[in-house]
């Protein structure tokens, strides 16, 4: 994958995309062809064409001014920004975002949330990143405060570990975490005319999970990490981070006592390629919102018309501040609020205990001693995959004939919104 492209913005609107097909109020029939507006208002609900959507592409992980700006207390997909912060990119059929060209009859939406369908996680360390191209410092699966102290990991490897700290790496795991959050946080609100309540219901209730789990779509495997380490490590530095992650290639088999007078404790390793690959899962969420009665799309039960011109009101408004903090730690890049550098612990410092009789090593000299040993327990976390937000419109284009009749003879469909029962 390019770098340059991670910190980069793609928007594709109407005028960008392929001209799509869209089937007109009336299938195509003159305005007062008997029984053709019958057929539409009729039409199984799978057959109704997505007049218009919007979809959102979020890589992961974002800054906390990034998350917080965009996932607030609410989130508008339907914005007419072209550049919303965090989100790498917009791809909508509006001309405008938001915006109608022509007037349509509304008969459901679709509140669809994508995410990786893979995940996988492995261990690592976190090192300050460099500016220059550098040999990278030897990456343990392990290491202890003598190890530090004593400079088994080469000189570039600060003896107080300020540069370098045991991390964590997942992909794909944080973009589900925030996407189910994200769906029970929310409250869907879809509002026309002048402010008139069409739905207004839990987004876990109306949304779509796009399901990767189904039997014949799951599965495990394994597959080589170097790629996505190379991603996440440039996104990182593309939002400023000011560490990267290096994988394990060192085993610490234990540790010896260099003979007196000064003798010091220090580790053994051996060079390794076991963390080449990790297992990954294939799957993940399934959740089909019970609004939509087990479809992609949720039904509503009156045909609401929405007038060209007019801001397309559909919202997200937070209703619960739980899940919407458990979103925000799984979007960020600092995992707020627990912080970059986590501890088990919020009354924990980042070492074990030390003493003469604690945790107690037995060296691999020729005469062993039992040395005490201390590691640290903190965790930089690094996180990547994408998370996809979409709107989707159900319904019919009405164009300018079929609206003047339907006024006259349908007058029922044409009285805006209705709540729905």
């Amino acid at each position: 994958m390019s770098k340059s492209i991670l910190g980069r913005s793609i928007k594709r609107f109407g005028q960008d995309r392929e001209k799509t097909r869209r089937v007109p109020f009336g299938l195509g029939a003159a305005p007062g062809t008997p029984g053709a507006a019958e057929k539409c208002l009729r039409c199984s609900f799978g057959n109704i064409p997505v007049i218009e959507e919007v979809v959102w592409t979020i890589p992961l992980p974002l800054t906390t001014e990034e998350a917080n700006a965009t996932f607030g207390d609410t989130v508008n997909l339907l914005s007419g920004s072209s550049s919303v912060p965090g989100v790498a990119s917009i791809d909508s059929t509006f001309l405008i975002n938001g915006i109608l060209q022509t007037d349509i009859l509304s008969q459901g939406i679709g509140c669809h949330v994508f995410h990786e369908p893979m995940s996988f996680s492995t261990i690592g360390n976190a090192f300050v990143a460099p500016a220059t191209t550098v040999a990278p410092p030897p990456s343990p699966d392990v290491f202890t405060q003598n190890d530090l102290l004593h400079a088994a990991m080469g000189p570039t490897v600060a003896v107080d570990g300020s540069n370098f700290s045991p991390a964590d790496f997942e992909w794909g795991v944080a973009a589900w975490r925030a996407g189910w959050n994200f769906i029970n946080a929310y409250q869907f609100q879809w509002k026309t005319s002048q402010r008139e309540l069409v739905l207004n219901e839990l987004a876990a209730d109306v949304s779509y999970f796009g399901s990767f789990a189904d039997a014949e779509a799951s599965g495990t495997s394994e597959v080589p990490i170097i790629e996505f380490v190379a991603t996440v490590n440039a996104t990182y530095r593309s939002k400023g981070s000011a560490t990267i992650f290096l994988p394990v290639n060192f085993r610490r088999v234990g540790s010896i006592t260099a003979a007196a007078p000064g003798a010091v404790n220090t580790g053994i390793f051996h060079p390794t390629r076991d963390f080449d690959l990790a297992p990954v899962t294939w799957g993940g969420l399934r959740w089909q919102g019970y609004g939509c009665r087990g479809q992609m799309y949720r039904p509503i039960e009156s045909p609401c018309f929405l007038e060209r011109g007019i801001p397309i009101g559909m919202l997200f408004v937070v209703q619960d501040a739980v899940h919407q903090a458990s979103m925000l730690e799984a979007l960020t890049i600092n995992n707020e609020p627990l912080g970059t550098n986590i501890s088990p612990d919020t009354n924990f410092s980042c070492t074990t205990q030390t003493g003469a009789s604690t945790m107690l090593e037995q060296t691999l000299d020729a005469a062993p001693t039992n040395t005490p040993q201390q590691v640290n327990v903190c965790r930089e976390v690094f996180k990547g995959g994408i998370l996809k937000v979409a709107i989707k419109i159900k319904g019919w284009e009405m164009p300018g004939g079929w609206k003047a009749y339907c006024s006259t003879n349908l007058p029922q469909i044409m009285a805006s919104s209705q709540a729905a029962a």
